[in-house]
């Protein structure tokens, strides 16, 4: 059905302002209830309206407006939704569609406001001719307009897949390297449905202690999965008790004929230590097989080859001990592996050793348009940064590539910021073009962690259209504008050289200092205003750093914390004399990198006032900018591991 652009945009802005003034009101209540130095911050409120995504409270509201866009372009999704068997689904696909007109038109909104006020943008966020179109009534109207009807095209294209049995909605496969594999370009990944990560309080070991609405949630995800063509199911032993839920629903959904082992792609994972002996290595995995209850595993990753300790384990751990790796490979003999692969978040040079041992059919890492995530600022060529050249090794070598975490650690975009969607759209969604920039680049396939059945969907939609000559064409465009903002913001040479002579933590050998990691978030919020993202990755940085003791040695400190190889590296310290950390930093590089950490450090490390739109620097309230703001979050309710 073909949207009535004027009439759907009236419906929803009529929607959109009921919530938005109830969101005001909301915040306005909370400062002057506060405190009279707070009162002022109701203007701020006012100013940036965005009510609380994270929370039920204003559901209803968004579902009114999602209720009222879609009567008018796109009939078909709103009846299939209504009568849809899985209603908390249905409701979580509402939502999601009015967020993203709320995020729409409340960003036109106060663009448009801010430019008739003449009022000044916040310095360094848009290039003289971004900052013209950003604010113009007649630019904004396209945009906005363009925005809403590419949600238009998402949501025929989500009618159709809710309800298509042929084949034509279902997510493409590619070879997956040397495995021969065929393999569905977006993964199931079972890090975010589990009942709890059994990191403290009573572990759920028994399909007993299992609650009855996170199971059922648990098998609605493995269905819509697998109606949308994604039978491949990636977990881990680490994962809680990921391996004992899916085990369960695995059996419910053989007995019920939906579908048969042979029909599906098991992957789990399995990390190793310093005391981890071979025969207990193959003793775990075994047992790990036995809990999924699927006899054999089509791939098993080590977890976390994210060290050189890591790989010696695996080649060189002693008579005693035995070889690691000896252990996959007698179970690939005896048949309950077929393929073997690693899992990392390791250091650049570390990933191209493992990679070059020629031992592992795939890998799992971090790549991302905008970075590496802990790679990032990495890199054995002065050319080449973060994991770009472990990808093109990974092909030589014709492994398999599975890309970690694409829309968290690659830059939250299921929560994006106002300005990453305004670079992006009306040709793209922030989801949308992390997706189809990485397998333009030749992963294989990359996970979504869903929490919830409607996770899948963009992802799904993105794999379904990414072979089309329209979304190449769209990416194209994007990346275009992408290029020549980095080229006006960063600077060209800046762009090119930045990570240039910066260590990261395992080249920081007195304190650990994450560098290169520390200036690519710098380069980030300039870039896409994500300052959620990194905010979240530099509080790592920054619990690194205080629980790192100057009294012992690097290798005792990366070692006594178990989250550090995981996310490693310490925060800024504005005491700390960098001379000889930065030695081999281009000289014209070096004020700007000083000045990179400590911009992340001030933003990044900021007390959090009780307002979306402020940080505390010191005693002094600053208002964040609208551009850094989450724009919206697609995650309707939280997470049952989170909990």
């Amino acid at each position: 059905m073909v949207m009535d652009r004027a009439k759907s945009l009236l419906l929803s802005e009529s929607a959109f302002y009921a919530a938005a003034v109830s969101s005001v009101v909301d915040q306005e209540k909370h400062y002057s209830s506060s405190s009279s130095t707070d009162n002022r911050r109701a203007g701020f409120a006012r100013r940036y309206s965005s009510f609380d995504l994270s929370t039920t409270t204003h559901n209803e509201n968004v579902i009114n407006v999602a209720k009222a866009f879609l009567s008018t372009s796109c009939l078909e999704l709103l009846i299939i939704l209504e009568s849809h068997s899985d209603q908390k689904s249905a409701q979580d696909r509402l939502i999601k569609i009015g967020r993203n007109i709320n995020a729409t038109l409340r960003y036109s909104h106060e663009a448009t406001e801010r430019f008739e006020s003449g009022e000044e943008l916040f310095p360094g966020i848009w290039t003289a001719d971004e900052a013209e179109e950003v604010g113009n009534e007649v630019d904004r109207k396209m945009k906005s307009d363009g925005s809403l009807q590419l949600l238009v095209q998402e949501c025929t294209n989500l009618a159709k897949m809710l309800t298509s049995d042929d084949g034509t909605m279902k997510c493409p496969t590619v070879r997956y390297g040397r495995t021969e594999i065929q393999m569905p370009i977006v993964s199931l990944g079972c890090m975010r449905f589990q009942q709890t990560w059994n990191r403290g309080g009573k572990p759920v070991k028994s399909a007993d202690q299992i609650e009855k609405e996170c199971q059922e949630n648990l098998v609605n995800i493995l269905k819509h999965s697998l109606h949308c063509g994604v039978n491949h199911i990636e977990t881990a032993q680490g994962y809680g008790c990921s391996e004992l839920q899916i085990g369960m629903a695995l059996k419910q959904l053989f007995d019920e004929g939906v579908c048969k082992r042979e029909d599906l792609i098991i992957q789990t994972k399995g990390g190793i230590s310093s005391s981890t002996k071979k025969s207990d290595y193959k003793s775990s995995i075994l047992q790990q097989i036995e809990r999924l209850g699927v006899g054999y595993l089509d791939l098993f990753s080590v977890h976390g080859l994210n060290t050189e300790d890591h790989y010696n384990w695996l080649f060189d751990h002693g008579e005693e001990k035995g070889n690691l790796i000896d252990a996959l490979k007698e179970l690939r003999a005896e048949g309950k592996i077929r393929h073997i692969g690693f899992s990392t978040h390791a250091p650049a040079h570390i990933i191209k050793k493992a990679i070059e041992s020629d031992v592992f059919d795939y890998l799992n890492l971090h790549y991302h348009f905008m970075g590496s995530y802990t790679a990032s600022g990495d890199g054995t060529d002065a050319q080449l940064e973060g994991n770009t050249e472990n990808i093109r090794l990974a092909k030589k070598h014709d492994m398999g590539i599975f890309i970690i975490s694409p829309y968290d650690k690659g830059g939250r975009l299921y929560a994006p910021s106002n300005l990453a969607r305004e670079i992006m759209l009306p040709d793209l969604e922030p989801m949308e073009y992390g997706s189809l920039w990485l397998w333009d680049k030749g992963a294989h396939t990359i996970v979504c962690g869903a929490a919830r059945p409607s996770d899948l969907d963009q992802p799904v939609l993105a794999a379904i259209r990414s072979s089309t000559d329209k979304a190449k064409e769209d990416l194209a465009v994007v990346s275009r504008r992408i290029k020549e903002r980095e080229e006006q913001i960063l600077g060209k040479d800046w762009a090119e050289s930045w990570h240039v002579g910066l260590p990261n933590y395992s080249q920081s050998e007195q304190r650990g200092f994450q560098i290169g990691n520390i200036v690519w978030l710098y380069n980030t919020i300039l870039m896409y205003g994500m300052l959620d993202f990194a905010k979240d990755r530099y509080g790592t940085l920054t619990g690194n750093a205080k629980r790192w003791d100057s009294n012992k040695t690097w290798k005792e400190n990366v070692f006594a914390n178990p989250g550090f190889n995981w996310m490693p590296g310490c925060a800024y310290d504005e005491s700390y004399d960098y001379a000889s950390e930065l030695k081999d930093v281009p000289e014209q590089n070096l004020p700007r990198v000083l000045e990179a950490m400590d911009f992340v450090h001030k933003w990044c490390a900021a007390k959090e006032s009780a307002s979306n739109d402020e940080k505390k620097e010191g005693d002094e309230a600053v208002t964040i900018p609208l551009e850094y703001q989450t724009a919206y979050d697609m995650r309707p309710w939280t997470a049952f591991p989170e909990r």
